[in-house]
């Protein structure tokens, strides 16, 4: 690994190089959007040619299984299978993301915590996608790449599921931040960018461009900018959320924790979203009390008679409904708290906030409105593209260490995606001009190549001239070669590390030995090495100390340290034997940039015997009067430390595990198949102020796909798919009972069911309809109708979904008497209130008033007179509407309406005098009555003796 280019091939060799001058940044846009515009177009001509595409690991939840799903957050950390963590800036300018930092599983709960304006801890904010906020000056390098001063204020935390969940309901039990000036949410999020230009063309302009950018222009969806001018993208963003705090309207005052905001959104235009300015504590909710509050929404894409919309819910009770701007595409679900600019209040006077999410429930609905999409950045902005190196405390928090060390044993049989990474790329040199025919020296790197034993071992297999089989190779363009030889495997960390102490624990196979037992090369080289990349202007000064060519296109910053096997006596490619090893330092990939020792190990690795390698690599620490170093041992014996001039890496970076097939340092590849065994790694990290951390170039390119790791299964596994399955249903409840039964209500009880894994809830039923869901033995019924009889019975749940039988069946005959007038003051005889749900309430700006036991209606040539009143009901039970209505004065128009939801589901009319005796029976568990009379109209409507009964 000797040629100057070996390095850039490990992460680069994807890449097309354009040969531009820096001086050029505007052609090169131009060219990229030209480009994306070109795959654009290209994309539905070659879908139709190529073989179908395997499922995606993040395919829509909905598609997957009829079962519930839920997280109790139960261990120590987050389950890699199901959620991912957000690494991103966030929330506007003044404030500072959302970092995995401030994520933590503790006595089942996920904590998701808030540092206010008072914050002085430790904890960096990340200042934009994937940048990290934080002052790189270096003790050797007096300025600032790519970033600014860093802050630890204003930064939150935010998580998502990894699966797309479509129409359903949606129930997060928590304890939110009762501070203002921080958000507490609850969202669906998918977000898709179409790409296109607007042109004039005889005075008209005309929209060019991916199919989706011109239908939204020709709908009018997008929008000109300052100037005239259009933009290059149009965004379908697909959004439901509840957010607290709320406030009363559209402008940014007022907040409190007694509103909510409940929003859809279908764009990212003024017209394309709509916000619900909840009321809450008009409902007697509050929410920033320090306990824990349910919050639901039911997402209805509709189809198959259902109204399209969104019901909102906090406490089971019934908050408001969305109708307008709704999303149909599955989306990922996001629990967060994080810091927006102005409308959460203006200042956040608090230290550390935290938010206790106690459960999440995803219910799907499965409706057939419902669409998929892939979205435009799905990869973008997680924990594993932060390139913070991890600290000792980062790590306990990730995993819940007691020493604050990085360690994997390999056990089980899924190999954890929150802590690797499985590469799948071109690795190793091209064959002849590769800008041409895009053909590979060697296959590459294959996830198929990587593999978990069962017996606590990582397997890295390399193909060599001999083997016939799958996976085929990858050449540097990405396309497949046709055959399967010279095929290696190679997994990286999710997360970056820095100055510590790596030691892995691995077995190198046995190969041809020679006369003193040397170890004679096969092709293929077992390595583990640090790795950080990043390309950068050679007029940039990082570029310029290490005298860059400023002619060339680029100057790479490599930041590397290898280990790797077989050596050689020097820099000749000649003389390889697995008695020795290649142990380099790199700051760059130029002949000057990197320093190599051709170490002599005293005996051949290749014994097939277990061996413990270990890095020791300490970044210089001026501040500690510490220098740089690296130093490299086999089995506890230090074999060559690498000194201060060495070119000792300064950047943290990912930690790599790799079998693979350089151009011609290994040795002909004179073998069918071969296994590297890895038992452990484990990274002691040092405390060290002097690292220089720098994004990577390419931190999200030339990886597997999450479905393609070893022992991978979808949420929820099925038991063809892995270990991660639970088929025992729970028990059947039993005991069930109903007590103090009145005209309108009964209190059912049971006794718990059991289960092997945990049960997680009840479904009660009523008249063999499910009616409601709960946690605990015991729901209140109510609303019912007197005199009249019901069945219910139980059915317990586990975490997997599993449903128990049915507990028996108890029958319930509510008590007679009086009809009762679900209308509150229906006979007029207090005034109106404020609240809609405690009586009549004026909702127009003419005249109302209640005088003598009757309403009366004021309209005005200019102002409408209303009023309405919110009444719970059980959906699908008919009910009737009898009362008076009648005009004096000029001829007046007067209405009754009847919502149920969104819906009209009775009406009537009169200038004159009737008698109101409407029939009706709703969709929905509340109706909207409505008197109305219009404008332009001024005489009066008089209402009296109004009520709402069961019929």
């Amino acid at each position: 690994m000797t040629t100057k280019k070996a390095i850039t091939n490990k992460v680069a060799t994807n890449r097309v190089t354009t040969k531009k001058t820096t001086t050029k940044m505007t052609a090169k846009k131009t060219a990229f959007l030209a480009q994306v515009s070109l795959l654009i177009m290209l994309s539905s001509l070659f879908s139709s040619l190529l073989p179908p595409e395997r499922a995606h690991a993040y395919d829509y939840y909905g598609h997957e299984s009829t079962g519930i799903f839920r997280e109790d957050f139960n261990g120590n950390t987050l389950d890699p299978k199901k959620w991912l963590i957000a690494a991103k800036q966030w929330g506007g300018m003044n404030n500072n993301g959302v970092v995995p930092e401030n994520v933590k599983v503790q006595n089942g709960n996920l904590i998701l915590e808030a540092h206010g304006d008072l914050y002085n801890g430790p904890v960096k904010g990340l200042y934009k996608p994937n940048k990290n906020k934080e002052d790189i000056t270096p003790y050797h390098l007096p300025y600032n790449v790519d970033t600014v001063e860093r802050s630890n204020k204003r930064v939150g935390a935010a998580i998502a599921s990894k699966a797309y969940l479509g129409s359903g309901r949606y129930t997060m039990s928590a304890k939110i931040v009762p501070d203002l000036g921080v958000a507490s949410t609850m969202w669906s999020f998918h977000y898709q960018e179409y790409y296109g230009s607007v042109s004039n063309k005889n005075g008209v302009n005309v929209a060019s461009g991916d199919p989706e950018y011109i239908r939204a222009f020709n709908e009018g969806r997008l929008l000109p900018e300052a100037g005239g001018t259009y933009p290059e993208y149009y965004a379908y963003n697909h959004e439901i959320d509840i957010e607290l705090p709320g406030r009363p309207g559209g402008a940014h005052t007022g907040q409190t924790y007694d509103r909510a905001l409940l929003n859809t959104f279908t764009g990212e235009a003024d017209n394309e979203y709509t916000t619900n300015y909840a009321n809450l504590g008009a409902k007697g909710i509050h929410v920033a009390d320090g306990n824990y509050h349910k919050f639901e929404y039911r997402w209805h894409t509709g189809g198959n008679g259902e109204t399209p919309r969104v019901d909102y819910y906090i406490d089971d009770q019934y908050i408001a409904t969305n109708t307008t701007t709704l999303p149909t595409n599955a989306g990922r679900l996001w629990l967060g708290v994080w810091f927006p600019d102005a409308w959460a209040g203006a200042s956040a006077n608090f230290d550390v906030k935290q938010m206790a999410v106690d459960y999440f429930e995803f219910e799907p609905y499965h409706e057939p409105n419902d669409t998929w999409a892939p979205e435009t950045f799905p990869d973008d902005g997680w924990e594993d593209s932060d390139f913070r190196p991890m600290t000792a405390n980062a790590i306990d928090t990730r995993w819940g260490t007691t020493t604050g060390e990085f360690r994997d044993n390999f056990d089980g049989s899924w190999l954890d995606s929150s802590k690797w990474k499985v590469a799948k790329k071109n690795w190793g040199g091209m064959l002849g001009n590769s800008s041409v025919n895009g053909q590979s020296w060697n296959g590459g790197v294959h996830p198929d190549n990587v593999k978990l034993d069962g017996q606590g071992h990582l397997v890295l297999e390399a193909h060599g001239d001999y083997y016939n089989g799958l996976p085929l190779g990858i050449n540097s363009n990405g396309v497949p070669r046709n055959d399967g030889k010279r095929v290696g495997a190679a997994i990286a960390t999710s997360h970056y590390y820095g100055s510590g102490e790596y030691e892995i624990r691995m077995k190198i196979p046995k190969v041809i030995t020679g006369p003193n037992n040397e170890g004679l090369p096969h092709g293929a080289v077992p390595a583990l090495w640090t790795f950080h990349y990043q390309e950068m202007d050679p007029a940039n000064p990082e570029a310029q100390q290490f005298n860059a060519d400023p002619n060339a296109d680029y100057w790479v910053s490599n930041n590397e340290i290898d280990m790797e096997f077989p050596g050689r006596p020097g820099p000749a490619h000649t003389g390889m034997t697995f008695n020795k090893a290649l142990f380099n330092t790199w700051q760059g990939e130029n002949e000057t940039e990197y320093h190599t020792n051709y170490t002599d190990l005293g005996f051949n690795v290749s014994d097939d015997q277990w061996h413990t390698y270990k890095i020791i690599w300490q970044i210089a620490d001026p501040s500690h009067q510490v220098a740089p170093y690296v130093q490299f041992m086999v089995d506890g014996v230090t074999k060559y430390t690498a000194a201060a001039q060495n070119f000792i890496p300064t950047k943290p970076g990912r930690l790599w595990l790799g079998y693979w097939f350089p151009k011609n340092w290994g040795g002909k590849a004179n073998f069918d198949k071969s296994q590297l065994l890895i038992d452990y790694v484990n990274f002691k990290p040092y405390s060290t102020s002097g690292a220089m951390t720098q994004q990577e170039s390419y931190p999200m390119t030339g990886w597997a796909a999450n479905e393609e790791y070893p022992g991978y299964c979808v949420f929820p596994c099925t038991s063809a798919q892995g270990p991660a399955l639970d088929s025992q249903a729970p028990t059947a409840p039993t005991n069930l009972t109903a007590t103090s039964t009145t005209n309108t209500s009964t209190n059912l009880s049971w006794t718990a069911s059991t289960d092997n894994v945990g049960v997680t809830a009840y479904e009660v039923y009523q008249n063999n309809a499910l009616y409601a869901t709960v946690t605990g033995t015991t729901y209140a019924v109510s609303g019912l109708t007197a005199n009249t009889t019901y069945n219910y019975y139980v059915k317990a749940k586990d975490t997997a979904g599993n449903t128990s039988p049915a507990s028996s069946t108890v029958s319930v005959t509510t008590s007679g008497g009086a009809t009762v007038n679900l209308l509150l003051n229906g006979n007029f005889s207090s005034g109106l209130v404020t609240d809609s749900t405690q009586g009549w309430k004026t909702i127009q700006t003419g005249v109302v008033d209640v005088i003598g036991g009757t309403l009366n209606l004021h309209p005005t040539t200019v102002d409408i007179a209303e009023v309405e009143q919110l009444v719970n009901v059980t959906p699908g039970q008919a009910y009737k509407l009898t009362g008076n209505i009648w005009s004096t004065g000029d001829p007046t128009y007067g209405y009754i309406y009847v919502y149920s939801g969104s819906q009209i589901i009775a009406q009537d009319y009169t200038n004159a005098s009737k008698t109101l005796n409407l029939l009706l029976t709703p969709s929905s568990n509340q109706l909207r009555v409505v008197l109305s009379t219009y404008k332009q109209q001024t005489g009066i409507i008089h209402v009296d003796n109004l009520s709402l009964t069961p019929n």
